[in-house]
């Protein structure tokens, strides 16, 4: 399938998506608030870390900053546009994926489009506020941000489409992906100061918070092209795994097979 008509598919569900997810304004302004109220109750606690410790293993607040406001974006991004990566497992457990296999557009990029998430927004615009605010981000530094802050959404989305695709496999995967997917969020909340040994490789491997907000950090601060480099082949690494568990798992689907462990 060519890319112009991959993307005019996209463009048309999220579009759809977006517009069932504001339709009640009470609901979604009342779920968008929520996660501002949460994200800055998180942010408070930082403020009042850091006025007593100046800096952790050389990260300061506006270090911080940076790394919260790179993950909530990317969270809110995300949910917004691709919100259906939250519940992939359970559309492919639910047998809701039967409809679209005959159709000759892409399964997955339907699959992503097919919700956009309320409370997403809150973190989108929590996130854009403290990178606005407290992320001390230069002119200069715009472009190695853009870059560092995309390859990091792909990395997010496509470790949340790695896990959700163990539906293929698992009955109980829709708890264990979305459990997975939280503890990648909660994994980038935290300075790159605390990572060491077993911990630093799960950070980069498992868990990617490593790649998703830890590098981006890093190429923002001291930008190289080594890191830059580093960063991007992560990206399409991630990504590659992503699409290849996917079509992988589809493939089986498509024979009939279906999921017989639980867990």
């Amino acid at each position: 399938m060519s890319v112009a008509p991959m993307a005019a598919t996209y463009a048309y569900s999220i579009a759809s998506a977006i517009r069932a997810s504001l339709a009640d304004r009470g609901n979604f302004l009342l779920q968008a608030a929520s996660m501002v109220l949460n994200n800055g109750f998180m942010l408070a606690l930082w403020f009042m870390f850091f006025a007593g410790f100046h800096s952790v293993g050389g990260w300061r607040l506006s270090d911080m900053a940076l790394l919260v406001g790179i993950i909530m974006t990317i969270v809110g991004v995300t949910g917004v546009f691709f919100g259906g990566y939250r519940d992939l497992a359970a559309t492919i457990l639910s047998g809701e994926i039967d409809a679209l296999l005959t159709q000759p557009r892409s399964i997955l990029v339907r699959l992503l489009a097919r919700d956009s998430i309320a409370t997403a927004w809150g973190d989108l615009f929590t996130g854009a506020a403290i990178l606005a605010g407290f992320a001390h981000l230069t002119p200069q530094g715009l472009p190695w941000f853009a870059v560092g802050w995309s390859a990091g959404l792909i990395v997010y989305l496509a470790a949340g489409v790695t896990f959700a695709s163990m539906a293929f496999w698992l009955r109980g995967a829709r708890s264990l992906a979305r459990d997975l997917v939280e503890f990648v969020i909660l994994a980038c909340s935290y300075p790159g100061s605390i990572y060491s040994g077993a911990s630093k490789l799960i950070a980069y491997s498992l868990l990617p918070a490593g790649f998703i907000v830890l590098t981006p950090v890093k190429l923002l601060r001291t930008p190289d092209f080594v890191t830059l480099a580093t960063l991007l082949g992560a990206a399409l690494i991630y990504a590659a795994i992503a699409a290849g568990a996917f079509h992988l798992g589809l493939r089986r689907y498509q024979r009939g097979s279906t999921p017989t462990v639980s867990m």
